[in-house]
């Protein structure tokens, strides 16, 4: 993975960090069900954004290589879809 979309990543989880720490004072604090699900959605779904980067440049880097292993490109399909 290149060195920009690492940097990426990283901004990325720390913002999704950010917001799980925020859903957990929301819990603290007795917020209401519907805000705090509302929210624990949006992590889910920047969570998925990010597997999906990675998975992407993990498969990039396979088609750059010519793998041509299927054993080896199945089980990267399947970690992912798990």
């Amino acid at each position: 993975m290149e060195t920009v979309e690492r940097k990426a990543l990283i901004t990325r989880f720390a913002k999704i960090e950010g917001h799980v720490r925020s859903i957990k004072n929301m819990t603290e604090e007795e917020r209401d069900f519907e805000t705090i699900m509302q929210q624990i959605a949006a992590v889910k779904k920047a969570m998925d954004a990010a597997a999906k980067v990675i998975y992407t440049e993990q498969m990039k880097e396979l088609i750059e290589r010519g793998e041509k292993d299927e054993a080896l490109i199945k089980k990267k399909i399947d970690s992912y879809i798990r």
